[in-house]
């Protein structure tokens, strides 16, 4: 429907514009600026009428937004320690990105520079297994024929860039909060979002605020943070959430929108263990956190063949572990240092100038993860360890609709606009009586 208004209003604008053109010919100057007038007149409508379309759109999604409560979170408990590594094979690590823009949209979205095939070609060249274009609100079905093919997209076009990435998406869902958002808000759409996505990640948390620290304590029902993502590292928000409770894994992408600056492509990426790369497995091991971060140290303005060569290098994990409370981290590289982290961000112990460090997790540990920084500045980042009351990796969900409140706060609100159209047809009247 967009589309056909677009072209009809283009067509509006050219039949005006000839007829500007030709008066110059057949009528008289004056004729021509009000020809021009006209055309200045239409296309002026024409915006405030989608400004105004767009606008009750928005406060349509405002007004039937429900009203969510949340419960208090509890930290990992539990006998049990659950290990996403425990099936990992160290012969199965599979290179992925799952945010890069490309041309869509007509252009209008950063990411114009981008074609399906060049992005192809340059992650090819830094040894990726597959790429995701992640276009804004678009499914990009480049190899859709292909089993390897997961259809994947940027939700969001708020002002905040409260964006979530969807992984295995069936569909687009259009419905977001523009302005402001409060925590309703943002666990309605990633509640939205479930049906038909595999996979939801937040997107870059850091990036203007979209979601702050405090959020993390109460968001549930999604799967993965993109903790690492172009120029920001997302780690206080990871370790929030785990310390609150919600085990939730990492996503590392570059977030690239001009795949022809080295700068932007191959820094951040996941490493997912998967025998194949069948989409259903690599959405399973992703899903389940057999999978890992790594941030590749960046050299500015890199030259291509340089940074071939040491994309074609890099440390990968050779196991992760547990004997009883013994957890042992094995490296296909020395480390310059191993950290291992637990609640709050705390580092529990650390090593050095080694390929493989052990931790014996205490019954105070409610999470471990690991960073490890090699010799080169790059570093990886583990999944976490985390404690369980059943053996089973069970989720936390804190967030429940309120419905006496949600029934409330709509009526008010329809109340209050049915208020403002009968103020606006009053004044309306009250013109055309007095002009009329």
């Amino acid at each position: 429907m967009i589309y056909y208004f677009v072209n009809h209003l283009i067509a509006i604008y050219e039949y005006r514009l000839f007829i500007f053109v030709k008066s110059f010919t057949t009528i008289s100057l004056m004729s021509a600026f009000t020809a021009l007038k006209n055309i200045l007149l239409v296309l002026l409508k024409s915006i405030l009428f989608v400004l105004l379309s767009l606008l009750l759109i928005f406060a349509y999604f405002y007004l039937t937004a429900p009203v969510y409560r949340f419960n208090e979170p509890k930290p990992f408990s539990g006998n049990y320690l659950i290990n996403p590594y425990e099936q990992a094979d160290s012969g199965h690590w599979r290179k992925y990105n799952f945010q890069v823009q490309s041309k869509a949209w007509y252009g209008l979205t950063d990411g114009r520079r981008n074609s399906n095939m060049l992005i192809d070609s340059m992650y090819h060249l830094l040894s990726y297994d597959y790429v995701a274009t992640s276009d804004y609100q678009k499914i990009n079905q480049h190899r859709s024929d292909e089993s390897i093919f997961i259809p994947t997209y940027e939700h969001g076009y708020n002002f905040r860039k409260t964006h979530q990435v969807c992984i295995g998406a069936n569909s687009v869902l259009w419905r977001d909060y523009f302005f402001s958002q409060n925590l309703g808000h943002k666990q309605h759409v990633i509640d939205e979002l479930r049906d038909d996505c595999s996979i939801i990640a937040l997107a870059h948390p850091l990036l203007l605020g979209g979601y702050t620290v405090n959020d993390m304590k109460y968001l549930s029902n999604y799967d993965l943070i993109e903790v690492l993502n172009n120029l920001r590292v997302s780690t206080a928000h990871w370790d929030t959430a785990l310390s609150n409770g919600h085990r939730v894994y990492i996503l590392a992408n570059d977030d690239a929108h001009d795949v022809s600056n080295s700068n932007e492509v191959g820094r951040r990426f996941t490493m997912i263990n998967s025998a194949s790369l069948d989409k259903e497995e690599i959405i399973t091991a992703l899903k389940s956190g057999n999978a890992y971060g790594f941030d590749f140290y960046r050299v500015d303005d890199e030259e291509w063949s340089a940074k071939i060569k040491r994309s074609a290098s890099v440390p990968h994990l050779i196991k992760a572990s547990l004997d009883g409370n013994s957890y042992t981290v094995e490296l296909s590289k020395p480390f310059h240092k191993l950290f291992f982290i637990g609640q709050h961000g705390n580092v529990l112990d650390e090593a050095e100038h080694w390929h493989t460090a052990s931790y014996e997790v205490r019954e105070t540990d409610p999470y471990v993860r690991v960073e490890v920084l090699f010799y080169d500045s790059s570093v990886m980042f583990l999944n976490p360890i985390t404690r369980s009351t059943t053996g089973h990796p069970e989720q936390q969900s804190l967030a429940w609709i309120d419905t006496q409140k949600t029934l409330i706060f709509r009526v008010v609100s329809l109340s209050i606009v049915v208020f403002l159209l009968g103020l606006a047809w009053r004044f309306v009247a009250f013109k055309r009586k007095t002009t009329g």
